[in-house]
Protein backbone atom coordinates (compact mmCIF):
# COMPACT_ATOMS: atom_id res chain seq x y z
CA UNK A 1 0.00 0.00 0.00
CA UNK A 2 2.61 2.24 0.83
CA UNK A 3 4.99 1.92 -2.78
CA UNK A 4 1.22 2.80 -4.07
CA UNK A 5 1.61 6.60 -2.49
CA UNK A 6 4.75 6.94 -3.53
CA UNK A 7 4.92 8.81 -6.66
CA UNK A 8 7.24 7.71 -9.50
CA UNK A 9 9.61 10.06 -10.53
CA UNK A 10 8.24 11.28 -13.32
CA UNK A 11 4.77 11.92 -11.70
CA UNK A 12 6.91 13.92 -8.69
CA UNK A 13 8.77 16.24 -11.13
CA UNK A 14 5.00 17.21 -12.77
CA UNK A 15 3.22 17.32 -9.35
CA UNK A 16 6.36 19.60 -8.48
CA UNK A 17 5.86 21.51 -11.48
CA UNK A 18 1.80 21.43 -11.29
CA UNK A 19 1.87 23.46 -8.06
CA UNK A 20 4.52 26.13 -8.99
CA UNK A 21 3.06 27.14 -12.28
CA UNK A 22 -0.27 28.58 -13.00
CA UNK A 23 -2.62 26.65 -15.53
CA UNK A 24 -1.65 26.18 -19.49
CA UNK A 25 -4.35 28.60 -20.18
CA UNK A 26 -2.30 31.58 -18.47
CA UNK A 27 -0.50 33.16 -21.14
CA UNK A 28 0.38 36.73 -19.95
CA UNK A 29 1.79 37.05 -16.72
CA UNK A 30 2.66 40.59 -15.41
CA UNK A 31 5.13 40.71 -12.82
CA UNK A 32 6.80 42.82 -10.36
CA UNK A 33 10.73 42.34 -9.10
CA UNK A 34 12.28 44.23 -6.46
CA UNK A 35 16.29 43.50 -6.41
CA UNK A 36 18.42 44.91 -2.97
CA UNK A 37 21.90 44.78 -2.42
CA UNK A 38 23.74 46.54 0.08
CA UNK A 39 23.82 49.64 -2.02
CA UNK A 40 20.89 50.26 -3.45
CA UNK A 41 16.88 48.95 -4.22
CA UNK A 42 15.81 49.08 -7.89
CA UNK A 43 12.47 47.70 -9.00
CA UNK A 44 11.15 46.09 -12.18
CA UNK A 45 7.82 45.60 -13.72
CA UNK A 46 7.74 42.98 -16.37
CA UNK A 47 5.07 41.38 -18.46
CA UNK A 48 5.51 37.73 -19.40
CA UNK A 49 4.32 36.00 -22.15
CA UNK A 50 4.36 32.39 -23.38
CA UNK A 51 3.22 29.89 -26.07
CA UNK A 52 3.42 26.39 -26.80
CA UNK A 53 3.52 24.87 -29.91
CA UNK A 54 4.14 21.69 -31.34
CA UNK A 55 5.10 20.08 -27.98
CA UNK A 56 8.22 23.04 -27.05
CA UNK A 57 7.71 26.20 -24.89
CA UNK A 58 8.83 29.64 -25.83
CA UNK A 59 9.12 32.75 -23.36
CA UNK A 60 8.87 36.05 -23.63
CA UNK A 61 9.90 38.89 -21.50
CA UNK A 62 9.13 42.45 -21.37
CA UNK A 63 10.43 45.26 -19.95
CA UNK A 64 7.41 47.69 -19.07
CA UNK A 65 9.27 49.95 -16.11
CA UNK A 66 11.61 51.74 -14.95
CA UNK A 67 11.68 53.63 -18.49
CA UNK A 68 15.13 53.30 -18.44
CA UNK A 69 14.76 50.01 -19.25
CA UNK A 70 11.45 49.89 -21.22
CA UNK A 71 12.03 48.27 -24.96
CA UNK A 72 14.27 45.36 -23.80
CA UNK A 73 13.14 42.09 -24.55
CA UNK A 74 14.38 38.47 -23.73
CA UNK A 75 12.99 36.00 -25.99
CA UNK A 76 13.55 32.05 -25.09
CA UNK A 77 12.90 29.45 -27.96
CA UNK A 78 13.47 25.87 -28.24
CA UNK A 79 16.72 26.62 -30.21
CA UNK A 80 18.38 29.36 -27.76
CA UNK A 81 17.73 32.26 -25.95
CA UNK A 82 17.86 36.09 -27.59
CA UNK A 83 18.27 39.06 -25.90
CA UNK A 84 16.99 42.75 -27.67
CA UNK A 85 17.07 46.43 -26.86
CA UNK A 86 16.01 49.62 -28.59
CA UNK A 87 19.55 50.91 -29.48
CA UNK A 88 19.81 47.44 -31.12
CA UNK A 89 19.20 46.58 -35.04
CA UNK A 90 18.55 42.34 -34.46
CA UNK A 91 18.60 40.74 -31.27
CA UNK A 92 21.77 38.87 -29.88
CA UNK A 93 21.98 34.96 -28.53
CA UNK A 94 22.54 35.01 -24.70
CA UNK A 95 22.31 32.42 -22.07
CA UNK A 96 19.04 31.05 -19.82
CA UNK A 97 21.36 32.42 -16.60
CA UNK A 98 21.79 36.30 -17.94
CA UNK A 99 20.22 38.67 -15.78
CA UNK A 100 16.91 39.87 -16.48
CA UNK A 101 17.17 42.27 -13.08
CA UNK A 102 19.04 41.72 -10.02
CA UNK A 103 19.90 38.50 -9.66
CA UNK A 104 16.40 37.01 -11.10
CA UNK A 105 18.06 35.03 -14.91
CA UNK A 106 16.02 34.32 -17.41
CA UNK A 107 15.65 30.96 -16.72
CA UNK A 108 14.17 31.78 -12.98
CA UNK A 109 12.00 35.15 -14.58
CA UNK A 110 10.06 32.96 -17.02
CA UNK A 111 10.15 29.67 -14.84
CA UNK A 112 12.38 26.89 -14.42
CA UNK A 113 10.34 23.56 -15.32
CA UNK A 114 11.52 20.19 -13.86
CA UNK A 115 9.77 17.85 -16.08
CA UNK A 116 11.72 16.98 -19.14
CA UNK A 117 14.69 19.07 -17.71
CA UNK A 118 15.74 17.06 -14.98
CA UNK A 119 15.75 13.68 -13.59
CA UNK A 120 16.01 12.62 -9.95
CA UNK A 121 19.20 11.10 -8.27
CA UNK A 122 17.86 11.09 -4.88
CA UNK A 123 14.77 11.35 -2.45
CA UNK A 124 15.43 11.60 1.08
CA UNK A 125 13.46 12.69 4.77
CA UNK A 126 14.84 16.02 6.22
CA UNK A 127 13.71 17.80 9.55
CA UNK A 128 12.41 21.06 8.91
CA UNK A 129 13.00 23.69 12.38
CA UNK A 130 9.51 22.93 13.57
CA UNK A 131 10.65 19.08 13.88
CA UNK A 132 8.51 17.81 10.96
CA UNK A 133 9.50 16.08 7.73
CA UNK A 134 10.37 17.67 4.65
CA UNK A 135 11.36 16.06 1.58
CA UNK A 136 14.75 16.82 0.06
CA UNK A 137 14.89 15.91 -3.78
CA UNK A 138 17.99 16.45 -5.89
CA UNK A 139 17.77 16.77 -9.56
CA UNK A 140 20.37 16.49 -12.55
CA UNK A 141 19.80 18.02 -15.66
CA UNK A 142 19.33 15.84 -19.09
CA UNK A 143 21.86 17.95 -20.84
CA UNK A 144 24.07 21.63 -20.91
CA UNK A 145 21.43 23.30 -22.60
CA UNK A 146 19.41 23.42 -19.57
CA UNK A 147 20.29 26.57 -17.27
CA UNK A 148 20.72 25.16 -14.11
CA UNK A 149 23.12 21.89 -13.89
CA UNK A 150 21.65 20.81 -10.77
CA UNK A 151 18.73 21.87 -8.02
CA UNK A 152 18.17 20.86 -4.57
CA UNK A 153 14.50 21.05 -3.25
CA UNK A 154 13.13 21.06 -0.25
CA UNK A 155 9.02 20.12 -0.56
CA UNK A 156 6.30 19.69 1.65
CA UNK A 157 5.63 15.80 1.64
CA UNK A 158 2.04 16.42 2.25
CA UNK A 159 1.07 18.90 -0.85
CA UNK A 160 4.35 18.21 -2.85
CA UNK A 161 4.99 22.41 -3.13
CA UNK A 162 8.44 22.83 -3.25
CA UNK A 163 9.46 25.53 -0.30
CA UNK A 164 13.45 25.90 -0.86
CA UNK A 165 15.46 25.36 -3.63
CA UNK A 166 19.00 25.86 -4.06
CA UNK A 167 20.51 26.53 -7.44
CA UNK A 168 23.95 25.18 -8.61
CA UNK A 169 26.21 26.34 -11.03
CA UNK A 170 27.85 24.68 -13.75
CA UNK A 171 30.81 24.31 -11.28
CA UNK A 172 28.68 23.01 -8.71
CA UNK A 173 29.24 25.99 -6.40
CA UNK A 174 25.67 26.47 -5.44
CA UNK A 175 24.64 29.86 -6.64
CA UNK A 176 21.03 30.82 -5.10
CA UNK A 177 19.03 29.71 -2.57
CA UNK A 178 15.45 30.19 -3.72
CA UNK A 179 12.45 30.86 -0.77
CA UNK A 180 9.12 29.97 -3.04
CA UNK A 181 7.02 32.53 -0.17
CA UNK A 182 3.57 32.61 -1.23
CA UNK A 183 1.33 30.14 -2.90
CA UNK A 184 -2.13 31.46 -4.20
CA UNK A 185 -5.02 29.28 -5.13
CA UNK A 186 -7.42 30.54 -7.77
CA UNK A 187 -11.35 30.65 -7.55
CA UNK A 188 -10.88 27.40 -9.94
CA UNK A 189 -8.47 25.92 -7.82
CA UNK A 190 -5.48 26.40 -9.51
CA UNK A 191 -2.41 26.69 -7.36
CA UNK A 192 0.75 28.44 -7.93
CA UNK A 193 3.17 30.26 -6.61
CA UNK A 194 2.84 34.34 -6.07
CA UNK A 195 5.71 35.47 -4.59
CA UNK A 196 9.57 34.20 -4.54
CA UNK A 197 12.76 34.81 -2.88
CA UNK A 198 16.01 34.72 -4.55
CA UNK A 199 19.02 35.03 -2.27
CA UNK A 200 22.49 35.20 -3.82
CA UNK A 201 25.06 32.86 -2.31
CA UNK A 202 28.31 34.09 -4.23
CA UNK A 203 27.84 37.99 -3.12
CA UNK A 204 25.98 38.42 0.55
CA UNK A 205 23.43 40.95 0.85
CA UNK A 206 22.19 40.38 -2.79
CA UNK A 207 18.15 39.51 -2.71
CA UNK A 208 15.58 39.69 -5.31
CA UNK A 209 11.86 39.15 -4.67
CA UNK A 210 9.53 38.88 -7.39
CA UNK A 211 5.31 38.97 -7.41
CA UNK A 212 2.98 38.39 -10.02
CA UNK A 213 0.42 41.16 -10.29
CA UNK A 214 -1.91 39.83 -12.73
CA UNK A 215 -2.62 36.87 -14.60
CA UNK A 216 -4.63 36.34 -17.93
CA UNK A 217 -5.22 34.44 -21.33
CA UNK A 218 -5.05 36.52 -24.36
CA UNK A 219 -4.86 35.63 -28.19
CA UNK A 220 -0.87 36.21 -28.74
CA UNK A 221 0.71 35.78 -32.39
CA UNK A 222 3.11 33.37 -33.24
CA UNK A 223 5.08 36.54 -34.32
CA UNK A 224 5.92 37.50 -30.52
CA UNK A 225 8.09 34.20 -30.25
CA UNK A 226 9.92 34.89 -33.40
CA UNK A 227 13.34 36.61 -32.79
CA UNK A 228 13.02 37.53 -36.40
CA UNK A 229 10.39 39.65 -35.66
CA UNK A 230 12.68 41.70 -33.63
CA UNK A 231 14.52 44.59 -34.69
CA UNK A 232 15.21 46.85 -37.81
CA UNK A 233 13.18 44.00 -40.24
CA UNK A 234 10.16 43.59 -37.07
CA UNK A 235 9.23 45.52 -34.06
Amino acid sequence: VAAQTVPSDDELLAALDAARFLDPDVNTIRVRIVSTTPDETREAELLLRFREADGVDFARIDFVAPPELAGQVYLSTPDATYFFGPDLAFPIKTSATAEVFGDSAVAQTSGIRFLGKYTIVERRTVPATDGSDLLEVDLAAVDYTVAFQAITLRVDPATLRPLFATLYALSGLPFYDVTYESYVTRENGDVYVSAQNIANRLFLGRVTTSEILEASAADLPASLFDPASLGASGG
